[in-house]
């Protein structure tokens, strides 16, 4: 099973709807807590769709979705915060310049990589958590966190969020370099 479908230590987990463009976070219970929108699969027409689609179908099960990088995406949650948003950091700039960002129910939370297998969850500016992940590539190992401080429901949904579709050690400049070479 790949490291994006595993459930969390806490046992929430997310799920892709079937057009791709939006995960559902899932709680230990089993029910939808928010929705995010994810940067959509790219679909491919023409003579050598069927081999491009299927490529690509390959790596999203095995990379899983990722935040779409243009800026905050609101979420939907239950119960409602119109006001809840999450952001990757943005398109450019190496992994170490890319601090992730949410605010839900008046909390502000950042995902700060503190290096390239690694990252701390600060929620209003306390470090909450901090992740490693095991294994090079995203499909590999796994992702261990270690609470600091209690957590509750709203702070597991975003650790979720955070662990899910930002994820500790993403690829930086030299792998994005050398996946555009492969």
């Amino acid at each position: 099973m790949p490291l994006w479908r595993r459930p969390t230590r806490s046992g929430w987990r997310i799920d892709v709807d079937d057009a791709r463009t939006r995960a559902d976070v899932i709680d230990a219970g089993g029910s939808v807590r928010a929705s995010v929108p994810i940067e959509p699969v790219q679909h491919f027409t023409g003579w050598f769709a069927k081999r491009q689609n299927a490529v690509t179908s390959r790596a999203f099960e095995a990379d899983g979705p990722s935040l779409p990088a243009r800026g905050p995406s609101a979420i939907s949650l239950s119960p409602q915060d119109p006001g809840a948003y999450v952001s990757d950091g943005g398109a450019d700039g190496r992994r170490r310049e890319k601090t992730g960002r949410a605010g839900v129910h008046g909390r502000s939370y950042t995902f700060v990589h503190t290096d390239g297998r690694s990252a701390d969850a600060m929620r209003d500016g306390a470090r909450i958590a901090s992740f490693v992940k095991h294994g090079f590539r995203p499909r590999d190992g796994h992702v261990s966190r270690d609470d600091h401080l209690p957590l509750d429901e709203t702070d597991e949904l975003v650790l979720t969020v955070f662990e899910k579709l930002l994820r500790p050690g993403r690829p930086g400049a030299v792998s994005d370099a050398l996946t555009d070479l492969g």
